[in-house]
């Protein structure tokens, strides 16, 4: 008695586990996130310090140098990127192997911060260093700017940082809050040189007299304990002790006059309540009015839409609040992109799930019949959804593809029974009888093939790193939909085909045809398109459904004809087996050679409706040089019709940003507004690069963001050009090394763009200190360095409190007094008597060069190179073109690696092999045990490398690319080739037992199959078929994925038809006369000893 015995007797045991498998998918549905992709990106933590003044290589030295040799080496990291600029920050980012708890890494890394705080300078400490962790893109950016410009950036920087930041902070799911354009803000005492002079004071003074007049005054209480017996009452004493407004400020009494007056900072300077720092500038980018944006990064492990919902609740609240005349704009939201390619996702799913019906119908010709496998697809795709919230998987991208693929999949098993049954009740068996029949048959096919699939996903699911994530959620959905599909196929389908089937077939006549087909294309259209195509369809099902019978008789003529040249055909393809043999030896080769040539990539670059850009000018450009030129991209973004948003900053950058550099974004129309080739993103960038590159004195570039959010924000190329000599090249020759790199890669026409930003002598200022001098002079080398540095570089001295906010009070000279290195002459610091020297007496200036940023990889000074491949090219084409140019080179104490999305990439292509070998390896041995034979594995696994080679054909055909889609396709469709092979050996050996010679029993097995395998490789490539045509948000994986799957599976299925009977006969022969031992069915063993 077989395990389906059991169900087909017991009705209600059988209709119980169906029915508790959908309640509980049911349940669990609307418990799952909804998110885009899984967490891939590695956790990365995030090092933060400031030294203010400071230039890049001052930050280098006392700041990053200290925390990067601390940090390094910490449990779990991968590896460490760090950037010191000119502004005096210090970014450290340090990126850890994905599966590591990003809490524990912070905590470690924290640890070691603190370790290293003691070697840092006091400026750093009292600025603080903040250690967080980030995800390296952003989810949303938005713009605060004005209808009319009358709004400076100030004001609308007020409005940001009072009433919508720290709300924003809060929100769930906010990690960061990077504000663009404007800084925190601050009092800024501005300080005349010469003014100070004439009142014998210099700036050391100034920041004395702060220091003593702006501090927190703790004054006790009157009357508080310890009291007298007598005392009834306790009254807390205050004192304003902090200046809270710029005319406190400018009443700070520096010193008396020689007439007694009191000397105040308005003598000498003003106050200004404004930035913290000007080293950043923004405007709109299709107004040109002056901006403040912010952008938001998720914090790692959250749900993006959750996230996205929490920061909407936060801006709606702010856009009420916001005067007349302030707008609030969206640049771009990433979870617009997310719901548009969930949608699409699900639009394929729901396609696929018709079109996987309507063949079903068309085979089996009875709504009765087809119900069988009907009822499969909900119990099996419901069912899944229980283990996908038990792993804690979400509904995303892999996950619906997933889904999509296995509603080719779980409907198999389904049709191979109430085929087989039906069959049988035709025969003359009674129903219930004949489910059990067919079973006996069928158990061992259908758990073989169910052992197939998951000997192929199984194993992938475990595989390392971002690859290994992606294969896990795709692979392991389709593992749960296949146990659970056949978990219902032995239990509930016997039962259903008996219950079903037993009153003989439907004929589909009358009106209940022509009501039923028009119900149904009117509930397609209205779930596809709205009332206009659910009438359109129901009219076209309504016709159908008229001629239903027409159709199926012209189909069964027409299937007859193919079945019976198919067996004359197939006996002339047996008669020529040797050369069958020798036709796939030639596939097999074919296909190793399709794998070498095919381009590789790792996930496509999808249209994710924004884009972003970077600009650089020469190293000595300042603040309002960069602001100029980005006005002009702004005039070019502007002309764009369907951009509708966007936001350009001057003075900073995706990897460390100065005052010559700038970043942009821009938003465009939703997809569905964008329909012609030259509304996609790529076609809209690559007219505004035509553009930017007219610009002069300035590189401008458009791109892509990153394929997948948390590798940072720009796509493309990122190659890490090292100094592994430490410090034996200077920054001049290292970049000059780097350009002649860059200069032959691009020579190849692999790159679109390739560049670096890294600059090596931008023109500086350096001072010679007479020391000598200065000690004669009697002057404290230290304070007058301290002095020289507020002067022109501004100096947090302390701070005071805005409406209980805290706000740094900076000291400085103000802008007309340090305009040119002469204003140096007007300077003058104190001795310890107090008396004033010119600082023109103890230095002297001469024009060098240093770089503005300085960027570090694993410790290593480094310059990194980002480009994007040329059109017509592949990713993995641009890592193969400068990786082999860097190899010619052949520098001298010059290493290289790979960062953000390539190097993932990179490590996915040493998997890929590894993965398709472990999937036929782990297959071959699982159906040796199955079958007890190494013979019969070979047979059926004889279709796979052409089923390979039909899907990599199918990529060449399409212009598409090997990507990790593809790679996820290729391993399913191993398990895909050989379930045919496992229909045609299984039934062959059977009928092998019974006395049929090896060709008899192909014969007889593969035309006895035909129509089985034909149905099941037409309802899989009808649930694949969306995946080939889509289009919209997230198409271009699906496609990938649609364009292996279903051009391996034609192949597969069409070659499957012809080359296992061919080879099972062959080899099966080549058996018998090699190892005539093994056809005896059992072996014999020994007797044990007598009881």
């Amino acid at each position: 008695m077989s395990l389906s015995d059991t169900f087909i007797r017991r009705p209600v045991l059988s209709t119980v586990c169906s029915v508790l498998i959908l309640l509980a998918g049911v349940i669990s549905l609307p418990l799952l996130p909804i998110e885009n992709l899984p967490n891939i990106a590695p956790p990365t933590i995030q090092v933060n310090a400031s030294l203010p003044g400071a230039d890049a290589l001052t930050v280098e030295s006392a700041v990053t140098g200290p925390l990067e040799e601390q940090i390094n080496g910490a449990p779990g990291m991968d590896y460490i990127t760090s950037t010191s600029t000119g502004e005096g920050s210090s970014q450290i980012n340090v990126y850890f192997k994905p599966g590591t708890n990003p809490d524990i890494d912070q905590v470690n890394v924290l640890n070691r911060v603190q370790t290293a705080t003691p070697q840092l300078p006091p400026q750093v400490n009292a600025q603080g260093v903040t250690v967080q962790q980030t995800s390296g893109s952003y989810l949303l950016v938005y713009n605060i700017t004005s209808s009319e410009g009358q709004f400076d950036r100030n004001y609308l920087n007020g409005l940001l940082q009072l009433n919508l930041l720290y709300p924003l902070t809060r929100a769930d799911g906010v990690g960061q809050v990077n504000v663009f354009g404007a800084s925190d803000p601050a009092f800024r005492l501005w300080v005349d040189p010469l003014r100070l002079s004439r009142f014998n004071l210099s700036v050391t003074d100034v920041v004395n007299a702060l220091k003593a007049q702006n501090v927190v005054v703790v004054a006790g209480s009157i009357g508080g304990p310890p009291s007298l017996p007598s005392n009834r009452s306790t009254f807390p004493i205050l004192v304003n002790g902090n200046l809270e407004t710029v005319a406190e400020f400018e009443k700070l009494i520096l010193s008396k006059g020689p007439d007694g007056g009191l000397i105040r900072l308005g003598d000498v300077g003003r106050a200004e309540y404004a930035f913290q720092n000007f080293n950043q500038a923004a405007i709109n980018a299709i107004s040109g009015y002056p901006s403040v944006g912010f952008g938001v990064i998720q914090l790692p492990g959250s749900n993006a839409i959750t996230t996205a919902k929490s920061v909407d609740e936060v801006l709606t609240q702010f856009r009420n609040s916001l005067p007349p005349g302030v707008l609030l704009e969206k640049v771009f939201d990433q979870t617009d992109f997310i719901n548009a390619s969930i949608e699409g996702a699900l639009d394929a799913l729901r396609d696929a799930v018709v079109l996987v019906l309507l063949i079903i119908f068309l085979f089996l010709q009875d709504w009765k019949a087809t119900a069988v496998p009907a009822l499969a697809l909900p119990i099996a795709l419901l069912g899944a959804m229980v283990f996908v919230k038990a792993f804690g998987f979400s509904i995303n991208e892999l996950t619906l593809l997933g889904i999509i693929l296995a509603t080719g999949l779980v409907v198999d098993d389904a049709i191979v029974v109430v085929e087989a049954v039906s069959a049988r009740i035709e025969a003359g068996d009674p129903p219930f009888v004949a489910a059990s029949n067919a079973m006996k048959e069928l158990t061992g096919a259908i758990l073989a093939t169910a052992l197939v699939l998951l000997a192929v996903f199984v194993p992938v699911a475990f595989f390392p790193g971002a690859t290994g994530v992606i294969y896990r959620q795709f692979a392991l959905t389709i593992v749960f939909s296949i146990i659970v599909s056949t978990f219902n196929a032995i239990t509930g389908k016997p039962l259903q085909s008996a219950l079903l089937l037993g009153g003989g077939k439907t004929e589909p006549r009358g009106w209940r045809w022509t009501a039923i087909g028009g119900a149904f294309g009117a509930l397609y259209g209205t779930l596809a398109g709205g009332w206009m195509l659910a009438l359109l369809l129901g009219v076209v099902g309504a016709v159908v459904g008229s001629f239903l019978m027409p159709i199926f008789t012209a189909f069964n003529k027409a299937f007859e004809q193919v079945a019976r040249g198919y067996a004359a055909l197939l006996q002339q393809v047996i008669r020529l087996r040797k050369l069958v043999v020798v036709a796939l030896l030639g596939g097999v080769l074919l296909t190793g050679v399709a794998f070498v040539l095919i381009p590789t990539g790792f996930v496509p670059t999808e249209d994710q409706g924004y884009g972003l850009g970077i600009i650089q000018l020469p190293a000595q450009a300042s603040i309002e040089a960069t602001m100029a030129v980005a006005d002009e991209a702004r005039k070019i973004i502007a002309k764009e019709p369907d951009v509708v948003s966007g936001e350009l900053v001057g003075g900073a950058g995706f990897n460390g940003g100065s005052l010559n550099q700038g970043i942009f974004f821009f938003g465009f129309k939703p997809i569905e507004q964008r329909t012609r080739p030259q509304q996609s993103a790529n076609a809209i960038i690559a007219r505004m690069n035509k553009g930017f590159a007219t610009i002069p004195g300035a590189i401008v570039l458009a791109q892509p963001p990153a394929a997948v959010p948390g590798f940072g924000a720009q796509g493309g190329l990122s190659f890490q050009f090292n100094d592994l000599s430490n410090g034996g090249y200077s920054p001049t020759e290292l970049a000059g090394l780097a350009k002649e790199l860059i200069a032959k890669a691009r020579s190849t026409g692999t790159f679109g763009n390739l560049y670096t930003q890294f600059v090596s002598d931008a023109p500086v200022w350096r001072l010679d200190v007479d020391r000598d001098r200065m000690a004669s002079l009697d002057i404290d080398y230290s304070a007058a360095m301290e002095a020289l540095g507020t002067l022109t570089g501004g100096s947090f001295v302390n701070q005071t409190y805005e409406q209980q906010q805290y706000r740094q009070v900076v000291v400085q000279a103000d802008a007309s007094h340090r305009g040119m290195i002469q204003d140096l002459n007007n300077l003058n610091i104190s001795n310890r008597a107090g008396a004033l020297v010119p600082l023109s007496n103890v230095v002297k200036a001469r024009l060098d060069s240093a770089p503005p940023i300085i960027s570090h990889f694993d410790l290593y000074r480094s310059v990194l190179i980002q480009g994007v491949e040329a059109a017509g090219k592949s990713s993995g084409q641009a890592i193969d073109t400068i990786a082999a140019v860097f190899r010619r080179f052949n520098f001298a104490n010059i290493g290289s690696a790979w960062s953000a999305l390539t190097r993932s990439e990179v490590q996915a292509g040493a998997l890929a092999i590894l993965v398709f070998a472990l999937g036929i390896v782990v297959v071959y041995l699982v159906l040796s045990a199955q079958y007890g034979s190494y013979i019969d594995p070979l047979i059926i696994l004889m279709t796979v490398p052409l089923a390979m080679l039909g899907a990599l054909m199918f990529l060449v055909l399409r212009g598409q690319v090997n990507n990790v889609y593809a790679q996820v396709g290729l391993v399913t469709l191993i398990g895909l080739a050989a379930k045919n092979g496992i229909l045609i050996v299984d039934l062959a050996n059977q009928r092998m037992e019974q006395g049929m010679s090896a060709t008899e029993a192909a014969m007889a097995a593969a035309c006895s199959r035909l129509r089985p395998i034909l149905m099941t490789a037409m309802a899989a490539l009808a649930g694949f078929f969306p995946l080939l045509v889509a289009s919209g948000a997230g198409a271009l994986s699906q496609q990938s994925l649609g364009a292996v799957i279903f051009g391996g599976l034609l192949v597969a299925t069409g070659l499957s038809l012809f080359v296992v009977p061919s080879f099972y006969v062959l080899m099966k022969q080549l058996e018998a006369n090699w190892f005539p031992a093994s056809q005896a069915t059992e072996p014999v063993l020994p007797a044990g000893p007598a009881a």
